[in-house]
């Protein structure tokens, strides 16, 4: 009888021990988890540097006309009246426009 009440005592613990290590929320699954807010955090700071250079530009823009016409011309390529605008490709290899 006592080797019966044993043998079942061990196989509960062990049943218990598995549903510890593998079982749904176990030390694995925490563990997984654990690293997936890791990843995740480090993601979540690089955008937050990228939103602060974000905004701080749009307060400097917001600041100074002289920075925002100049933004303008650049990234629209604006033109006032009777001036011609010559555009600089990035790369050496395109050609060079211009505007009238």
């Amino acid at each position: 009888m006592q080797k019966i009440l044993f043998l079942v005592l061990c196989a509960i613990i062990a049943i218990f021990q598995y549903e510890l290590w593998y079982g749904r929320g176990g030390i694995y699954d925490s563990k997984a988890l654990e690293n997936s807010i890791s990843q995740q955090e480090k993601t979540n700071q690089k955008l937050q540097d990228r939103n602060d250079l974000i905004v701080d530009h749009l307060q400097e823009l917001k600041g100074s006309a002289d920075l925002m016409e100049a933004r303008a011309r650049k990234e629209l390529n604006l033109i006032k009246p009777n001036e011609m605008l010559v555009v600089l490709p990035d790369d050496a290899s395109a050609p060079i426009s211009g505007k009238k």
